[in-house]
């Protein structure tokens, strides 16, 4: 058994937590997800008020997942009886709150740490409505209402970042001045599924969060620029469907991940199989110390500008007659052709080691190799 992880203070069991979402929206829920083995759970966003859903509020198309989901459907005060539901057990509950401003903030932070939050997840940075457009533009509000938050409670404080604010230097730099000491990222990205053509309607009735496993490669870069340049501990979020992603996110950094759309996708279920699949992983490597792989992917990465120039050209590991021809289609080159009997030949002297046909081939039979 691997050993407990640290974030904010908080031993976890394992490095999984289930996002803020509608699968964490009640006590009940949020038991599922205790029981199929997350070592914490973030509530569905809380404000003062209850807030109705709307209908249609999940949406997907093509592998891609979208919501127009903001806030508990749940009064703050319908919160108590629902917390008495949960048995935490090892776990632990995080409490996701959003107010209008600092003092809405501070209260709701204190009303949720008598209600038993292990911690608190404050959400400035979905991308629907215009909810979080002050916080999010003027740093020295920022800075106010996560204050307000850290100086009232005794239970750790993280804040939840979208992609731009999680890449801004002035909006990292305030939330850390505030006395944050760890983040989540990313939230959802804003998008639209398409438009109906024939109709010339928008496929959806508003402007929704982006989410799954598309999302994946942004929320990976932004993992690994938090820990090159901030010293947050960072819970990372965005596209993880299977156990190889949680590994990624670590070895760039991450202390711990949470998992979100695809409990949507696969269920609650999903939870301990990822959890089963890591911990399979790691016994097989003979590693009992999340730590030992942290950000260990890290120095792979340099600036663009370090990057020298290598003369390497794609080149054949076997002979090659399949008619698929999406190496000649997408070289713009023209440095790939076909000779008299049909093989597929590469002119060296033309091709410029871009590397787009080796990463296309569906039968791996290209590479790059020094010219």
């Amino acid at each position: 058994m691997p050993k407990p992880v640290e974030i904010m203070g908080l031993q976890l069991k394992n490095p999984i937590l289930v996002a803020a979402g509608p699968w964490a929206r009640d006590g009940v829920s949020i038991q599922r997800c205790l029981d199929a083995g997350a070592s914490a759970v973030i509530t569905e966003t809380v404000t003062l008020e209850a807030n109705n859903n709307i209908c249609p509020r999940l949406y997907f198309k093509d592998g891609r997942t979208f919501n127009t989901k903001l806030y508990s459907h749940l009064h703050l005060e319908q919160w108590e009886d629902e917390v008495e539901k949960v048995s935490k057990k090892d776990g632990k509950l995080i409490f996701s709150i959003w107010g209008a401003s600092a003092s809405e903030l501070s209260y709701l932070a204190k009303k949720v740490e008598c209600l038993g939050a292990d911690a608190i997840e404050i959400s400035i940075s979905a991308p629907i409505g215009t909810r979080n457009q002050a916080i999010h533009n003027h740093s020295p509000y920022t800075q106010d209402c996560i204050k307000a938050v850290v100086d009232v409670v005794d239970i750790p404080v993280m804040v939840k970042l979208s992609y731009e604010a999680a890449i801004s230097p002035d909006f990292t730099r305030s939330i850390a001045d505030a006395g944050v000491t760890a983040v989540s990222a990313i939230d959802a990205l804003k998008g639209l599924m398409g438009v109906r053509i024939a109709d010339r309607k928008a496929e959806m009735p508003t402007y929704g969060g982006y989410t799954g496993g598309q999302i994946r490669p942004v929320a990976l870069a932004t993992t690994a620029t938090l820990k090159q340049y901030t010293s947050f501990q960072i819970c990372s979020v965005g596209g993880i469907v299977n156990y190889e992603h949680i590994l990624e996110f670590l070895m760039l950094g991450a202390q711990a991940v949470q998992l979100a759309s695809v409990i949507q996708l696969e269920g609650y279920d999903v939870i301990g199989q990822v959890l089963r699949d890591l911990e399979g992983w790691l016994a097989s490597q003979g590693i009992d110390d999340y730590a030992e792989m942290r950000g260990s992917a890290l120095a792979s990465l340099s600036p663009f500008e370090d990057i020298s120039p290598a003369p390497l050209t794609a080149r054949l590991t076997e002979e090659c007659r399949e008619s698929c021809d999406v190496c000649l289609r997408g070289c713009i080159y023209h440095a790939i052709n076909r000779d008299e009997r049909g093989d597929i030949r590469i002119v060296p002297s033309v091709c410029t080691g871009c590397g787009w046909c080796v990463a296309r081939c569906p039968l791996n039979k290209l590479k790059l190799c020094w010219e």
